[in-house]
């Protein structure tokens, strides 16, 4: 039931390459540190706020994967922006809703028009970087019992939609519609307090909210991830996955090009439901192997 199209390789850049123009969007996976890179994942760049909350986690794991992938959101903002990663100041928009201080967040002044979005679950963290507002979600597939509870949460459309699937197929399926929905409610800023069950963000994107696009993206297995990015939107994403000698205290991060990824073109709502999907996508620093299958 794969048809997603193959994806064609997205080559890496130049040291210099990472400049936010109207038709990029940027998304980039981290996977929490393992052996040698647990000792090595180097934490300077986060303030205060951010060792507060590292440090509430109660699972070391939590702890870990939390501070990896702030630390990679500062490593890649840097990038971006050309500011050092300690001197980057976040704050929140306004929320759509109420107008209160708890909307999307954001660098202070940044350089150019830049919108970031963070997601982790479960030792993979994802971050998306566009000119316009954006949301990403990344999910551990779901238990079925958690499906089962949790899918009257959904748009009747894709419960439905959800019914219609083999059983086999109805952890990925709801983990694809639910990241869908948790990007697209980021993207907007007001998170679940809108309500899972307002917006249909199913196998029909012609029936999307307007002036949004929505697309599940490649991911790894037992995964699913999604972005979703406001009109004007790019027309195709680049999918990468940070090195994990990015988040050491070495200087990689800050000389070396971005590696080799994928092109996910953003014109089709395609949909995959099984692990035979033919994105590959270069990890470097990921452990067994040089490369990674990605599932959406």
């Amino acid at each position: 039931m794969a048809l997603w199209p193959t994806a064609p390789s997205w080559p890496g850049t130049s040291p210099s390459g990472f400049t936010m123009s109207s038709d990029r969007l940027d998304l980039w996976f981290i996977r929490s540190p393992s052996g040698g890179g647990r000792r090595a994942l180097d934490l300077s760049a986060l303030d205060d706020g951010e060792r507060a909350r590292a440090d509430a986690f109660r699972r070391q794991a939590d702890r870990l994967l939390y501070a990896a992938a702030h630390a990679g959101l500062r490593r890649l903002l840097s990038r971006y922006t050309g500011h050092d990663p300690q001197s980057l100041r976040f704050i929140r928009e306004p929320c759509p809703g109420c107008a209160g201080p708890h909307g999307r967040p954001a660098v202070a002044d940044p350089p150019v028009p830049l919108h970031f979005s963070l997601s982790h679950s479960f030792g993979v963290a994802l971050v998306g970087f566009a000119p316009v507002p954006v949301g990403v979600d990344v999910q551990r597939l779901p238990r079925e019992h958690t499906v089962e509870i949790c899918t009257p949460a959904l748009h009747p459309g894709e419960r439905a939609e959800l019914a219609a699937v083999p059983p086999a197929d109805r952890r990925a399926v709801f983990g694809w519609l639910w990241t869908r929905k948790e990007a697209y409610l980021k993207g907007l800023g007001v998170g679940l307090s809108r309500g899972a069950i307002q917006d249909y963000l199913g196998f029909r994107g012609s029936e999307h909210p307007v002036d949004w696009t929505v697309r599940s993206i490649p991911c790894f297995p037992d995964y699913a991830a999604a972005v979703a990015v406001r009109h004007p939107a790019p027309t195709a994403a680049g999918v990468r996955c940070v090195p994990a000698r990015w988040l050491d205290s070495t200087d990689a991060w800050r000389v070396e090009g971005a590696p080799a990824g994928v092109r996910m073109p953003l014109a089709a709502a395609g949909r995959a439901l099984s692990s035979d999907l033919p994105w590959r996508t270069p990890c470097p620093g990921q452990p067994r192997a040089c490369t990674t299958a990605l599932t959406s």
